[in-house]
């Protein structure tokens, strides 16, 4: 297994990343985002929602997205603190969309 992606590692890396980019404008909250994706290669709702302070995760990557960034989701499910099992999106960094000069 990756050592990056073990749980307490990237929520280390999370916070590492929510404490260089504090702030809550829209701005930097995608930079947190990216900064996540970029780090970890991807994120799920929760990551960015718990360990970025960010609380519209959906609306952060659109703007990702609409500044040219490919970030595919994927759907998983995941179990609460209660036991049960929740849908959550997962995102994927895949790179940026290289712009025709």
């Amino acid at each position: 297994m990756d050592k990056k992606n073990t749980p307490s590692l990237r929520i280390e890396a999370l916070k590492e990343i929510n404490q260089k980019h504090s702030g809550n404008d829209v701005k930097t909250q995608a930079e947190r985002a990216l900064a996540g994706l970029l780090s970890l290669g991807s994120l799920t709702t929760q990551d960015i929602r718990q360990e970025l302070d960010i609380m519209h995760p959906a609306g952060r990557i659109k703007e990702l997205r609409d500044g040219g960034y490919k970030i595919p989701k994927v759907w998983e499910y995941y179990p609460t603190t209660n036991g049960k099992l929740h849908r959550m999106a997962r995102y994927i960094f895949v790179g940026k969309v290289e712009v025709p000069a």
